[in-house]
């Protein structure tokens, strides 16, 4: 495994990507407009989530909650259409920074937590995937940890970048000398919703703004000036 001397490590979800946007409003609206109510669309996530969760599991477990009503086949030609290319997803800032560091002669490393054919498509599909040294998905909180701590020698410049303060604490435990980022996507004005639209559009990443980490971790809200 290559040991590295300058080194980024960056979560995905909510700190690259978009995904509340992507998910919870878009996806959502896609199967909202072919007639599923909003009901169905959530037990049948609820359904899928566990066992590893992709957009044509949770078309299928619709389909078997609604009696076929519409057709899979659609449902899949339409998600497909819609959902093949989630470059517009990724924060604005994401690629200039990941060509800086690049150019400033730093690795780059993604560490994706969730099922990993699930992250994948969405790395892949977002056209990320060619900017890092190395891709890493993991299953269970906390396993990040362990990939950073392995490629870490001492003396190396080190920075990590997450929007979860809990798996920045157990990085920090592991490798105290790495320089840690909280990042916060949430606007000023999308903390405290106060219309449906507005509640969705950060839904997930909003709920990590309350955390307190163990460690004060340097405080973000772009990816710019942190190298």
């Amino acid at each position: 495994m290559p040991i590295v001397a300058r080194a980024c490590f960056l979560d995905f979800d909510h700190t690259l990507f978009h995904t509340d946007e992507f998910f919870h409003v878009d996806v959502r609206n896609a199967f909202l407009h072919l007639g599923i109510g909003d009901d169905v669309w959530r037990r049948a996530y609820d359904a899928v989530w566990h066992n590893g969760y992709t957009l044509e599991k949770h078309a299928a477990e619709i389909s078997r909650r609604t009696g076929g009503r519409i057709p899979l086949e659609e449902m899949n030609v339409v998600l497909k259409d819609a959902f093949s290319d989630l470059r517009k997803y990724v924060f604005p800032d994401v690629v200039p920074f990941l060509e800086m560091a690049k150019e400033r002669g730093f690795s780059t490393h993604l560490l994706s937590f969730g099922d990993e054919a699930w992250q994948k498509y969405k790395v892949k599909s977002s056209g990320l995937w060619p900017y890092f040294n190395e891709v890493f998905f993991t299953g269970r909180e906390g396993m990040k940890a362990g990939v950073v701590f392995e490629r870490s020698p001492d003396g190396a410049e080190i920075h990590i970048i997450d929007n979860n303060p809990d798996e920045l604490d157990v990085i920090k435990d592991r490798v105290p000398q790495c320089r840690t980022w909280r990042i916060n996507r949430v606007p000023d004005e999308h903390k405290h919703p106060s219309d449906e639209s507005s509640r969705l559009l950060f839904l997930e990443a909003r709920r990590y703004t309350g955390k307190t980490g163990r460690y004060p971790h340097s405080p973000c809200t772009s990816l710019i000036g942190i190298l």
